[in-house]
């Protein structure tokens, strides 16, 4: 499945704010350099999330973020 187009994804209503915004600073720059720091912050951005997800299981108590 191919991503969305640039257009697309800044007309998409369920798009974040966010998301549009770096899109339309991300578009005005060199679009290597811009992949490539879009790159990193793909993997600073996951590696932030694993951790939050980490912390929190580990303040949490057994059994509670069992499925039910």
């Amino acid at each position: 499945m191919k991503p969305p187009t640039p257009h697309a994804l800044l007309a998409d209503p369920a798009a974040s704010d966010w998301l549009k915004a770096a899109l339309r600073s991300a578009l005005t720059r060199d679009p290597v350099d811009a992949a490539n720091d879009a790159a990193v912050l793909s993997r600073v951005l996951n590696e932030h999330a694993s951790q939050s997800l980490a912390d929190l299981a580990a303040h949490t108590p057994p059994g509670l973020l069992q499925p039910h």
